[in-house]
């Protein structure tokens, strides 16, 4: 039999009384433990398959599950058990584990876990780190304890006390014990009462030892007194010692009561146990064994059933003294051994960092001059806000004016916290820096508001401001529950007329569990808890610290880590040299995460096992799917470690930002595309690291902080603790809007400039800014090969060398981490983002997915958002509520650990911290492949479809209350449903899920899934937007895609909203003509009219809206950001032309006809009415003119309507500098210049047709010379001020011969018309601009006007109009014409700069907004009209440097650092004065705009500058301003 039971492949023949013995006998496990297999009827075949989940369901205690599933697996694989860990610790009892426990300080708590699950030492021998785990031990403590247990192979064996032994310490005075005192206090007085008879019956106890004394460490501030209860023996020797007083007989009659089935107060041993030569030891174990805590009573109710009366009598009081010690002992053992360790487990729950609560809120009151040296321990805290009741401590000497020494803080009043939190948060810069609230005025400032109250006082006028300023405090979604520990930090005595313990009532009304009290006297204590105690029937002496003096509350919070580094943080400077980051300067750059040339370095004790456990915890977030951290980076330069895997494209990146720059170019961009998770952002980081002293290095962490602070932030770092500057390398991540970076380039060039007007040329040099900007996209190839600007990509690709490196770098994960098989995220990438990979772990772990339960619901939510929207998640807090966990916190600082509770999916989510408004916990799928692998097996395997999965979230009530993290996951849900793909040419339709789930299901899911959502999102437009535009695309159902465009507009009406209503009735127009017959019956040409009348209603009112100033959040985000929104002009311009074209089929205009064209251009122009247009009389002509006259205002206004739509874009492309890709500027006048093709075919005479008919009607020779003259202005777009502008900028570089041709013509006719026809204002500023250009571009030309001749006419046409002209050309034309030179001071240059900029202001309002207008004109140094220079002539200059750079060095500005600019232009002087720029020729002062943002300092100082000039349309722009010297 012995060898049965050391053999696996014996093992599944054995017999349950087989299976029972080799517990017992084998591992030694309790027979009550093995009782129980026995009677479930496990086999040697059953417990094969069992695993330790399995021993925990029949209730054995976790120790001993451990146990047997470790020695059962050593059984099956034939080897013999091995362990890390020395053999000796299999000898420990439980209670000499939990000393050894208590010793290596481990938290009590874990401690009596190990107690509770009965931990010896031979079941501690067989744990593993995720025993531990699976234990509820955090994953730093459980490295920590296999890390100690591992170094006693190294080290003597401790000297633990026997299990016998119970040694309990006690203090003066006894009630300063524990968080609970009174119940301390009452075991001890009773202990107290019997210590005499403790003495007695300690003197009968056989394995009666010395007392030994074990030092422990002494309390901060305290003295330790130790006392001695006496070693008391255990159960089995007091049983074996009462049986051995029984007599013969009396034994025999006792075990006959342990077999007696008719008792019913303990059950009886069976008999086969009980045999006549059982000795009393035997019974004694048995006793222990079969009734174990109760076997000491079950013998007491024998011996009283037995009459032994006496030796019951003696045994109960035995029994009594030795309950009473154990319980001291026990709450011993778990006592947190003095106040300074009780601080610390209140601060960090358990831990040595300050890391698990986001944010502290500190309510204190006065404090006196001596206690503020003890005070520094506030900087170390995260202060959300302090509550500050002392109104001196703003002044010097006070506790506010030592904090801002070295840490930021912005001082606010109570009264300031009241409105929407987004507001009040970004108002007051919550969570970027510390709030300090003055509670009861302030003495440092004037006036009755800052003048302390008395309590009476403060109770009527400010109690009800705390009051909501508390309300605010505790809100889910400013600082979320659980997350936020409150701090009364008690400096001075407080009563019960004191706004102190009101503000108390207040926070205790909302949260009671987080509220620590810090008390500098016990005598303050004593007060502030009975009058708690009073009020609220609470006893807060457990959350309290109260005996240690300020000194030591400072010096134990400053002991706790993360640790400042005793160097301080350093940055690099210049010539090899290194300044410090002070934490203030740190605090201030909000928009920043800076990596310092230390980063890392000295904040943790690196041997110790602390440093140990984070190592490996920070590893396997990152391994697992984490964002990287620089700690990972600084891993990898350790000794011995192998380095962090360099991508391909890490050199090529680096070469790119060390490679020589211009020196004339202050900030560079690098664009990096790349795919979702292939590792860009850790490549740019990666690179970073590397350069960390050679660059001073950032990543903006802040996106939604103005760009033109996040340039300040950054010049302030360029310069911080130096007199010269020193390189900076930014990283913007995840960026999406280009637009958005160039801005941020712009202005931080702009800020960096202004400083260097008075640096030396080697220090400017030096202010050099980089930004790395990692742009997601689809296809990084096709973005990298279009982008103009410094560029580099990276894919979901590997080489062969970097597979080969993550075939290394898993070696080495297998050395330090157990299954890093499992690191999916990190698996991904060395499998070459290998599909059949990711497909089999994805459906290895959803095996038998049920979506009935509430784990794979969230499952399936997560695997949705994380497949369409990468970056979201959803919280903690939430997925408690979700799972039906929330409420299951065992103490106020533990949380339900949601990852468990996931069970078999937790290894495909990772936990995430994410930063925005303060902080919170949250999960997602671990990548982004993996979360649309989930998708894809739901469908093939389980036929759950993605409609379905959007349905099931939209109709969670759950997920869309508000709260802040609530409202993170409902703006992830509708980016999901609503936010397009941007293209090179604006955007696809519809967002990638609608689109997916239209080609899998078709559209009644669709609807379905809009009409829920709009009853989640009734603000947001772009729902029923969406849902439009899907009915009228797709569906072709307009009436219900008219009627949700209506909803739309109702929810927000914009020029986007009334758009969609017009491009519902646009397509329902195109539509019917396609399904129409030609030609249209009268019926179907009035229907079409009817309904483009409609559209072009629509589309009017679109562009009213546009010109209108609309905010960033009416615009759709979904399109590339213009200065207004052009699709009205665009769909009024393709609907007036659907019409022109389906006039032109009718019978009597048919444009295939001549003589019928010209009938219809004339009835458009209204010179020929429609009864007299010559037709066949017939029903069907007759019922087409009866529609005609009914609708005649309307198609009479089409022409007219039509060219003010082409003028406007002419205007807007002539006067508006594009987007920087070009892309959608290029399309929309690609596609406007088709248009206009078609618009001369249809309504316009051509000059062929006109010379005709001048032939034929010579009397109206001269009318008919103007009419195609005008036709010719019209056809080339030259009609118009902008279009005559147009054709200066199309004629740069190579065009510029055939541009003076075009001129010449376009002069010529301007003079004829000018010359001839009726006086009008508009071709009399189109002509002097005209003969303007040509001068320029030809002076020899004899259409040539001279400049006096000019300025006549542009003076005539100044007095006719006066100053109120509602159209800014001829005011533009002064500009150019009438600029003073240096010696002039008398001119009305003033009032012509005034009148233009309100002319543009009514009639262009979109110059002035996200816009740079163009300035086609320059001031150059010569007289006359020489003095104008065009932009065609700058770039000549160029015309050797390619388009797209010299494109780039126009809008960096770095273009007028070039000599050939400087010799070119003249360079004015000005002022700048209130932050408003001018002009200056002598006192004269005329006002000009900076053409870059940030142009001017702040500070409104008034400073002397000089410029080179511009006219644009909007006004006069000064370029590349310099600030004179001092």
């Amino acid at each position: 039999m012995r060898k049965s039971m050391n053999s696996g492949t014996l093992m599944n023949k054995w017999t349950k009384e087989e299976v029972h013995r080799w517990l017992t006998t084998q591992i030694n496990i309790h027979h009550i433990y093995a009782d129980k297999l026995l009677e479930e009827e496990v086999s040697g075949e059953d417990l094969d398959y069992f695993q330790k989940k399995d021993f925990l369901d029949l209730e054995i205690k976790y120790g001993p599950s451990v146990k047997i599933a470790y020695m059962l697996e050593a059984l099956k694989s034939g080897s013999q058990p091995k362990s890390q860990f020395p053999v000796y610790i299999k000898k420990w009892t439980t209670e000499q584990v939990c000393q050894w426990l208590k010793e290596e300080n481990v938290y009590p708590r874990y401690v009596e876990k190990m107690f509770e699950e009965e931990v010896s030492g031979d079941c501690l021998f067989c744990f593993k780190k995720q025993d531990l785990l699976d234990l509820g031990i955090k994953h730093g403590p459980a490295v920590k304890i296999i890390g100690m247990l591992e170094k006693l192979n190294s080290e003597p064996e401790p000297d633990l006390q026997l299990a016998s032994q119970i040694k309990v310490e006690e203090r003066q005075p006894p009630d300063k014990q524990d968080l609970c005192p009174a119940k301390n206090v009452s075991i001890k007085t009773v202990l107290n009462t019997i210590q005499p008879e403790r003495q007695e019956l300690s003197d009968t106890v056989a394995t009666h030892k010395p007392e030994v004394a074990i030092q422990q460490p002494l309390a901060l501030g305290e003295k330790m007194v130790r006392s001695k209860i006496s070693t008391m023996p255990s159960s089995l020797t007091l049983l074996q010692e009462t049986l051995d007083e029984l007599q013969k007989d009396s034994f025999k009659r006792f075990k006959s009561c342990l077999n007696d089935q008719e008792v019913n107060t303990y059950k009886p041993i069976a008999k086969g146990y009980l045999e006549d030569d059982n000795c009393r030891t035997y019974i004694a174990d048995l006793l222990t064994k079969h009734y174990e805590e109760e076997a000491l009573h079950v013998t007491l109710q024998i011996l009283y059933r037995i009459q032994e009366n006496s030796l019951a009598s003696r045994l109960k009081s035995k029994i009594d003294l030795r309950m009473m010690s154990a319980q001291v002992a026990k709450e011993e053992l778990w006592r947190e051994t003095n106040q300074g360790e009780k601080l610390k487990n209140l601060l960090t729950c358990g831990g040595n960092m300050l890391e698990y609560y986001d944010r502290f809120v500190v309510i204190m009151n006065k404090s006196s001059s001596e206690k503020l040296e003890h005070l520094g321990f506030l900087s170390k805290l995260k202060l959300f806000c302090v509550l500050d009741f002392d109104p001196k401590s703003a002044a010097t000497g006070g506790v506010c004016s030592l904090y801002r020494q070295s840490r930021v803080a912005n001082l606010h009043v109570p009264a300031q916290f009241q409105g929407e939190p987004d507001v009040v948060i970004k108002n007051l810069n919550l969570y970027k820096q510390t709030s300090w609230v003055f509670c009861n005025g302030r003495h440092d400032l004037d006036g009755e508001f800052n003048r302390p109250l008395e309590y009476k006082d403060w109770l009527k006028e400010k109690r009800r401001e705390i009051e909501h300023m508390v309300s605010f405090i505790c809100k889910p979604e400013v600082l979320p529950n659980g997350r936020t520990l409150i701090i009364f930090l008690l400096l001075s005595p407080v009563t019960d007329r004191d706004p102190v313990f009101d503000t108390f009532l207040a926070f205790y009304s909302y949260d009671d569990e987080s509220i620590v009290s810090i008390c500098e006297s016990l005598s303050t204590f004593e007060k502030w808890k009975d009058l708690i105690k009073e009020k609220c029937e609470s006893d807060i002496t457990r959350q309290s610290i109260f005996e240690l003096t300020l000194s030591e509350v400072n010096g134990t919070i400053m002991a706790l880590g993360p640790h400042n580094q005793l160097s301080g943080r350093l940055l690099p400077s210049t010539d090899c040299s290194t300044v410090v980051l002070q934490q203030k300067d740190e605090d201030r750059m909000t928009a920043l995460d800076i990596l310092c040339q230390n980063q890392c370095e000295k904040v943790y004790d690196e041997n110790s096992p602390d440093y140990q456990a984070f190592k490996i915890k920070v590893e396997e977030e990152f391994y697992r799917g984490g964002k990287v951290n620089w700690w990972n980076f600084y891993f990898c330069e350790k000794p011995k470690a192998k380095p962090f895997i360099r991508r391909d494209k890490y050199e090529k990146l680096k070469q790119n930002i060390l490679k020589p720059q211009d020196t004339k170019t202050t900030c560079i961009l690098l664009n990096l595309f790349h795919h979702p998770g292939c590792g860009a952002t850790t490549l740019a980081m990666h690179v970073m690291w590397d350069l960390r002293r050679e660059f001073r290095c950032a990543i903006l962490k802040d996106n939604t902080l103005p760009k033109a602070e996040v340039a300040v932030q950054i010049k302030h770092l360029m310069r911080l603790g130096s007199k010269k500057s020193t390189p900076v390398l930014l990283l913007v991540d995840n960026s999406k809007d280009a637009e958005n970076t160039h801005t941020l380039q712009n202005l931080i060039r702009q800020a960096v400039e202004d400083e260097n007007t008075s640096r030396t040329v080697e220090d400017s040099s030096n202010s050099k800014v980089l930004i790395i900007s990692c742009v997601r996209c689809h296809n990084p190839q096709d973005q990298y090969k279009h982008c103009a600007t410094n560029k580099q990509y990276i894919t979901a690709k590997l080489t062969q060398k970097e597979q080969d490196d993550f075939e290394e770098k898993l070696v080495e994960l297998k050395e330090i981490h157990e299954k890093p098989e499992n690191f999916y995220s990190f698996m991904i990438m060395k499998s070459n983002f290998d599909k059949k990979y990711i497909a089999d772990v994805v459906s290895n772990t959803l095996k038998d997915f049920d979506i009935s339960t509430k784990k794979a619901k969230l499952l399936a939510i997560l695997a949705l958002l994380n497949s369409y929207d990468t970056e979201s998640n959803i919280s903690m807090s939430l997925c408690e509520e979700f799972l039906g966990g929330k409420g299951l916190r065992k103490v106020f600082w533990e949380e339900v650990l949601v990852l468990d509770i996931m069970e078999q999916y937790s290894n495909l989510l990772r936990k995430v911290n994410i930063d925005e408004r303060g902080g919170y916990k949250a999960i997602r799928i671990l990548h982004h492949d993996i979360a649309s692998e989930c998708l894809k097996e739901l469908e093939r395997s389980y036929n759950i479809k993605r409609s379905a999965i959007t349905l099931d979230m939209l109709h969670c009530d759950l997920l869309f209350k508000t709260g802040v993290v609530k409202d993170a996951l409902m703006l992830s849900i509708q980016r999901m449903l609503v936010e397009r793909q941007r293209k090179n040419v604006g955007a696809t339709h519809f967002s990638p899920l609608i689109e997916d789930i239209h080609i899998q299901e078709g559209g009644q899911k669709i609807r379905d899934i809009f009409v829920k959502a709009y009853s989640r999102f009734v603000t947001r437009a772009s729902i029923p937007q969406a849902l439009s535009r899907y009915l009228y695309i797709k569906e072709r159902d307009f009436p219900q895609a008219l009627l949700w465009a209506e909803n739309a507009k109702r929810v927000t009406a914009n020029s986007y909203t009334t758009d969609t209503i017009g491009q519902v009735h646009k397509s329902n127009l195109k539509n019917n003509i396609e399904k129409q017959n030609s030609p249209l019956t009268p019926e179907d040409f009035e229907t079409n009219l009817k309904i483009a009348q409609e559209a072009i209603k629509a589309f009017q009112m679109a562009q009213d809206l546009a010109m209108k100033n609309e905010t960033e959040e009416e615009t759709d985000e979904n399109l590339t950001k213009t200065p207004c929104n052009l699709s009205g002009y665009m769909g009024d311009m393709e609907t007036s032309l659907i019409i022109l074209d389906m006039i032109s089929n009718l019978p009597f205009f048919e444009s295939t006809d001549p003589v019928k064209r010209k009938y219809m251009k004339s009835f458009l122009k209204g010179t020929l009415p429609i009864k007299h247009v010559p037709k066949e009389d017939n029903d069907f002509n007759s019922q087409y003119v009866e529609v005609i006259e009914e609708h005649k205002t309307f198609l009479l206004a089409l022409k007219t309507q039509v060219k003010k739509v082409f003028d406007f874009f002419n205007d807007y492309f002539t006067y508006i500098k594009g987007n920087d890709t070009g892309d959608l500027e290029a399309f929309n006048k690609r596609k406007i210049s088709q248009h206009f093709t078609v618009y001369l075919r249809l309504v316009c005479s051509s000059p062929e047709e006109m010379s005709k008919e001048e032939t034929s009607n010579p009397q109206l020779m001269l009318n008919m010379n103007i009419e195609k003259h005008r036709a010719f202005l019209e056809e080339i777009k030259a009609d118009t001020f902008a279009g005559i502008l147009a054709k200066l900028h199309l004629g740069s570089l190579e065009k510029m011969t055939t541009t003076a041709e075009e001129m010449e013509k376009i002069t010529e006719s301007y003079t004829f018309l000018y010359n001839n026809a009726v006086q009008n204002r508009k071709e009399k500023t189109n002509f002097i601009l005209a003969s303007l250009i040509l001068h320029t571009l030809n002076p020899k030309s004899k259409h040539v006007k001279k400049h006096k001749e000019i300025n006549d006419i542009l003076m005539k046409i100044l007095q006719d109009i006066g100053v109120q002209y509602p159209f800014p050309e001829p005011y533009y034309l002064a500009l150019l014409l009438l600029w003073p030179n240096s010696n002039v001071e008398e001119t009305d240059i003033n009032t012509y700069v005034n009148s233009l900029r309100n002319a543009c202001h009514k009639g262009l309002p979109y110059l002035f907004r996200r816009s740079s207008t163009i300035t086609h004109f320059y001031l150059g140094p010569k007289k006359g009209l020489q003095r104008i220079v065009t932009k065609s002539k700058l770039d000549e200059c160029f015309a050797k440097v390619p388009r797209n750079q010299l494109a780039q060095l126009w809008r960096s500005g770095d273009i007028f650092k070039e000599k050939e600019i400087i010799d070119r232009l003249y360079r004015v002087n000005g002022t700048v004065e209130q932050s408003e720029l001018y002009a200056r020729y002598g006192k004269l002062k005329i006002p000009v705009r900076p053409a870059y943002l940030g142009g001017i300092r702040s500070g409104y100082s008034s400073e002397n500058v000089s410029f080179f000039l511009g006219f644009a349309i909007s006004g006069p722009l000064a370029y590349d301003i310099e600030y004179d010297r001092l």
